[in-house]
Formats: C-alpha cells, structure tokens, sequence
C-alpha cells in the first residue's frame, strides 16, 4: 500500500473513531495510566466541562478528595471491565444517577495503557424502580394488614386483662405482691411485643433508602420472621433455620426486610387456603458455583408450584402465575432487583404440586463492624435536675412525669405546647432540659424548640416521636434538639438519654 492511500486509510480509520465516540449517546472518558482525562466526547464535555487533565473524582465530586471505593481504582487493581452506580450532582439539575463501566485498554505488548470510562444517565429509570418498589410495598403491607391487626388485637387481650385483674385484686384488697408483679410484667411482655410488630411495619414502609453498611444478616431476619409469623395464616406454619454464626453483609437493611417480606407474601399466596409449611433459612458457605465467601438465605413453601415454561418469566415486571389477582405483579421483580443491586444473586426452584423455594446469595462484606450491644433491662440511670415535659397526650404527661420523678428528677408537665412556652418565657432559668414530643397541634418539636432556643440558646431539647422519621442530626442541632427517641420508650432507655444529654449540657 502506497503511503498516500495508507494515510487516507488511517484518516477514514480517525473519522470512523471519532464518529463512533461522538455518536454515542452517554458520557466517554479516557483515563490515561495517571489516571488522568486525555479526551471525552461531546456529551461528557456538556456535563462535565474542562475535564482534560482532571481525575476522577475531581470530575463527579469536584469538593472531594478521592473517593474510598473508587470503580475506576478497582480496575486499576484488577485489570478487568468493572462496573458501579454513582449519585451525582450535575450542574444545574438535582442529583443524577449514572450507570458507570470502566474498561482497561491495551497496547500491542499486552499492557495497560488506560482506562475508558462509560456513563449511562438512568435517574428516570431508578427513580420509577424506587416508586415501583415503594408500590409494591405497599401492596405487600395491605396483604399482611389482616394479620397485623389480628396479632395486635391478641396483643392488646393480655395487657388489658391482666390490667383488669390487677384492679380487681386492689379494690377487693385481695392480692398477693408476687401475683401483682408477676401480672405486670405479662403487661410490660406484651407492650413490647406490640412496639416491634409497630417497628417492624415502619420499617417495612419506610420510603427513604439508606447507604449500604456491613450487617448480621441473622439479626435482620430474626425480626422479619417475627413480624413474619404476626402476619401470616394460621393455616401455615413457619420454621426458621437461622444460622447465627453467620458474618456480616453489605446491604440496606430496608431492602433486606422488603427482599422476605416479598417473597414470605408469595409463599402464603401459593399455599392460598390450604394447610403448608414456610421454611426459612441462612446459612454460610453456599453450594454449587458459590463458595465459603457468600450466605445463603432461602425461603422454601410447600404450595401449588411453578410450571417450568413460566419459571424463566418469573422475575418479569407485571408477571404473574395467578390467573385472577389483584397483585402488581412487582413482587418478585422487586426482589430481583434489590438482589442484583445489593451484588448477589437469586435462584428459584419448583415443580407443580410440589412447592417452591428461593435462594438468595449475597456476598460477606470485606470487613465486619461492630454491633452496638443492647443492655439488660432493669438499670435505670437515676439523676436530678428540672425537666419542663410536654405532650397533647395528657396521659403520656402524667406516665412520663411520673417516670421521671421516680429517677429523682424536678418535672413541670404540659399537655400545650404553647402553655409550656408560656411557662419557660415566664421563668428560662427554672429549668435544665425539654422534653417534648415531636407532632402536637398547635406548635411542633422543632418549633417549639427553635422558639425556646431563642429565648435561651444553652438549653438542651429531647424530642419523642411515635413515627420513624429520622431528623437531619445538623438541623436539629441548629435548633437546639440533641436527641430524638421513639415512642414508647423504656424507663430504661429514657433513664440513659436523659442523663447523657444533661452531662454533656451542663
């Protein structure tokens, strides 16, 4: 070949590069061995202008430094294609989320000579999946609402009984101390069992999504199984095979509850009516092409089955194998893609008449953390100081205050927000805490914190809530709150914080 058809062959070669780069629709970078930019096509410089020279990091999180994990540092180690979901602030729009691949380039010796980098924009599809998610939930939650209200109705038989036989043997001056004690503390049992079935529902329907964080996968399940067992027919009886040994996983422990949930509410919807069995179980180090590294968690029932023509379709949006439902036909997509997402994997097993079973494997996080211990019920921090309480629940008032006196503190209670600010206008150096709850009708929490702050900045504000929603740690700070507890709480757990937040105040 002549030199001139040689060099109009490597400028068509240029021309075909170039158009195939410019004409794809997502963001192309090149990284070079410094992991620095060398070039990017057109859709990358009109969200990212000036990237030529910059790295990573300086490009999607311009006020960071670099990145703890970073995609592009894992190809680096690993001289393979990888591939991650980052959450970006683009200029000008809310945060975006991009689908990123990185992908190693070499030279005619074998050798890396850089890294391409490609970014799919996929906000619109995440967000639909997360309403879609948030949908389905819903409509898991409307299946258990029966069971739900079944079981806090057995819950609510006992605390009411054995409050009613208490008054009887008082007002009949008929009692035994022991028999006394022993009924108040069936009481208190089945006061708890009604706060985590409470829990575990708003766990369940939580909109919010949180960061993905090493967890005992065990612990999530126990209590998943409990509201679990509340919820489901008594047709059915469930078996738990937890192993407790197991290490820890990177997961939203969120998603992991709406992963059993989704998949317990189609096991009862396949045994239907008749009597069957759901059994779960965890276990470390999976069989077949899974090794030691992964757990193994696996939902298996005994109902009608899946044909095999219908199995290949079952993780499908919309699908499903009942005929006449009421269902979305997200359940089991929503699982799938909460899996895949989380970096493991699902399979599913069956034959008609014969039952199903599930199996979720996820990888064991690089490193476990520590599990903060609960302490023992029974030891109460006592203290002393003034404490202004208020709540529109009159009757919260009066057990809260009377909580409080016992532990040795000085309570002023209102059922008004607006009287209890009256009363702290009127004397700001009477008191050394708030205590208050968060939703009242005429002031909120916050308001009336900001309020009080305002009149006197050093005094510290506890906040009860019967609702789930965590508080923004920095806004509340501003506004002079340093903790905020949920409804109900123990003598125990309002013993601790109220002594803590008073010893680091004063």
């Amino acid at each position: 070949m002549e030199k001139k058809d040689l060099e109009k062959a490597l400028l068509e070669c240029e021309a075909h590069r170039n158009a195939v780069i410019e004409g794809f629709p997502g963001v192309l970078i090149f990284f070079d061995r410094d992991l620095k930019v060398q070039w990017s096509n057109h859709a990358a410089e009109s969200l990212f202008p000036d990237v030529i020279g910059k790295e990573c990091h300086e490009i999607f999180y311009p006020e960071s430094s670099r990145c703890d994990f970073c995609v592009l540092n894992e190809a680096l180690f690993t001289e393979k294609i990888e591939s991650d979901s980052l959450k970006v602030a683009v200029e000008g729009e809310k945060e975006s989320v991009f689908d990123v691949i990185v992908s190693p380039v070499k030279d005619l010796a074998g050798e890396v000579s850089g890294w391409v980098l490609t970014a799919q924009n996929v906000t619109e599809k995440y967000n639909l999946e997360k309403q879609l998610r948030h949908v389905q939930k819903m409509e898991a939650i409307g299946t258990l609402a029966g069971g739900v209200a079944h079981d806090f109705n057995n819950v609510l038989t006992p605390i009411m009984g054995y409050t009613e036989i208490i008054r009887l043997k008082l007002k009949n001056d008929k009692y035994e101390e022991q028999s006394v004690f022993e009924s108040l503390g069936e009481i208190l049992k089945a006061a708890k069992r009604a706060q985590s079935l409470v829990q575990q529902v708003l766990i369940f329907s939580r909109t919010s999504e949180k960061k993905a964080e090493p967890q005992y996968l065990h612990l999530i399940i126990k209590e998943v199984v409990k509201l679990v067992k509340a919820t489901s027919p008594k047709t059915i009886r469930i078996c738990e095979d937890i192993d407790e040994s197991c290490g820890q996983v990177m997961i939203d422990p969120v998603q992991i509850h709406q992963v059993v949930i989704n998949l317990c509410t189609n096991a009862f919807q396949s045994i239907g009516a008749d009597h069957g069995e759901l059994k779960i179980s965890l276990k470390k180090g999976a069989t077949g092409k899974y090794g030691s590294e992964w757990l193994e968690l696996s939902v298996a029932d005994t109902g009608k089955g899946i044909a095999p023509e219908m199995l290949e379709r079952i993780f499908e949006p919309y699908f499903s194998t009942r005929e006449k439902t009421s269902s979305t036909g997200m359940g089991l997509a929503v699982v799938h893609g909460i899996v895949t997402h989380s970096g493991g994997q699902i399979e599913v097993e069956s034959q008609p008449g014969q039952g199903t079973v599930f199996r979720v494997y996820l990888p064991l996080a690089d490193k476990e953390e520590d599990v903060k211990q609960v302490l023992a019920y029974d030891r109460f921090e006592s203290g002393s100081g003034r404490i202004l309480l208020v709540d529109d629940e009159e009757q919260i008032v009066q057990v809260i205050g009377e909580i409080l006196r016992n532990l040795g503190y000085t309570v002023s209670g209102f059922n008004s927000a607006i009287k209890a600010l009256d009363e702290f206008s009127k004397k700001p150096l009477d008191f050394d805490l708030i205590l208050s709850d968060l939703m009242m009708p005429d002031l909120t929490g916050m308001e009336l914190s900001e309020k009080i702050t305002s009149i006197r900045e050093d005094i510290p504000v506890i906040l009860l809530t019967g609702y789930s929603e965590k508080l923004a740690k920095d806004v509340a700070r501003e506004k002079g709150v340093y903790e905020c507890c949920m409804k109900p709480i123990s003598m125990q757990q309002l013993s601790e914080v109220v002594a803590k937040v008073l010893k680091e105040t004063r």
